[in-house]
């Protein structure tokens, strides 16, 4: 049990590190570019924006769905990459239809998964709103709130 809360541990803390520099590259580059694309396309720019948003965003969790099938197929729970990513996926999103199961050796591991995927995709949804509600109210769609509200 120790070795699956040890690797389940360490697991969690490289998804973190991967969130976090994927949503401050995506932060950078909404900073850097919406300003433009606000200009250029003036009725669309924050979609474009919001689009290159949820695409980092989807792309930071695949990279993270990737890291724990990496760590399953390593450690010989599954018989190809392609079920390790399926089953990752499936776990990470908390979906778990339960056709590809673990060891027992492993089974704990895939449940801190579970949990690392719902902390991570509320993690995503608040940096969404919040990059959704800075746009919002810079077009006048959204007053910010006052001291008495």
């Amino acid at each position: 049990m120790f070795l699956q809360l040890f690797s389940g541990t360490v697991l969690i803390i490289l998804c973190v590190i991967n969130h976090a520099l994927c949503l401050e590259l995506l932060l950078r580059r909404v900073k850097s570019r919406g300003p433009r694309w606000d200009l250029k396309y003036p009725v669309f720019g924050h979609v474009v924006i919001m689009i290159v948003v949820v695409l980092g965003l989807f792309i930071a969790h695949t990279i993270e769905a990737w890291i724990w099938a990496a760590f399953y197929h390593l450690v010989g729970e599954t018989t190809s990459m392609s079920e390790a990513v399926y089953f990752s996926t499936v776990t990470f999103t908390t979906l778990g239809y339960g056709d590809v199961i673990l060891s027992e050796t492993w089974q704990l591991t895939a449940s801190l998964q579970a949990v690392s995927g719902i902390l991570l995709f509320g993690w995503s949804t608040a940096f969404l709103v919040n990059v959704r509600g800075f746009f919002w109210r810079k077009h006048g769609m959204m007053q910010p709130l006052s001291r008495d509200d």
